[in-house]
């Protein structure tokens, strides 16, 4: 989390005593018209400095939740805006805490995301180092969008001569069809293996409607 980010979810020390001064008058602690004790006292129970606490009781000074007189330290004016100050206060840290954690959501899914990128980069340079070191290493594609060639054969849909793929095997329903000739059928859902130029993987890619990508 960033010191930003703490800033937002964690109040100030004056802020605290505001808070801490109201929820004791909300629940009763502090009544109505009592005088509450001197700015002195109330900075050493929070351990700030006097100036600290005058700056928490002016808060609810100007939210008329007490009055502060000079000589006569701070008065209780209202329970009813003590309760009121507090409800908003929570309203507000719940929604803090809750945009804090769709930060964090979005910056786990964002380094999340970026790592796959990595694993991506490094698995399409592998896919080419051994696409350059086994020429004859077959490509593979699944044919699992529809279009007009599923039923048709090798030699119908012409398919060196629009792709320059030479076809070695297809798997279709768990089995392989190795070599197969010009008479193999391509139904949806078969595995082509085939080899060609740098190109062919593209062309098969077009020539069966499928998207680029893994």
């Amino acid at each position: 989390m960033t010191k930003a980010n703490q800033k937002e979810l964690t109040s100030s020390k004056y802020q605290q005593i505001a808070i801490s001064v109201a929820g004791r008058i909300a629940n009763g602690e502090y009544e109505v018209g009592e005088k509450l004790k001197s700015r002195t006292t109330i900075a050493s129970t929070f351990n700030v400095s006097p100036e600290t606490a005058r700056k928490g009781l002016n808060i609810l000074a100007d939210l008329k939740i007490l009055t502060l007189k000079h000589g006569s330290g701070a008065i209780v004016l209202s329970k009813e805006k003590a309760i009121e100050f507090i409800k908003q206060y929570e309203t507000t840290h719940s929604i803090a805490v809750i945009k804090e954690k769709i930060r964090q959501n979005i910056a786990a899914q964002q380094n999340d995301m970026d790592q796959l990128n990595v694993l991506v980069n490094d698995f399409l340079m592998q896919s080419q180092s051994i696409s350059k070191q086994y020429p004859l290493a077959p490509y593979e594609i699944i044919v699992s969008r529809d279009t007009e060639h599923f039923g048709k054969s090798i030699g119908v849909l012409n398919l060196w001569h629009q792709t320059g793929a030479t076809v070695v095997a297809i798997e279709h329903d768990g089995k392989f069809l190795i070599s197969p000739g010009p008479y193999a059928v391509i139904e949806k859902g078969d595995h082509i293996y085939f080899v060609g130029d740098d190109t062919v993987y593209s062309r098969m890619k077009n020539f069966f409607n499928l998207s680029m990508g893994l």
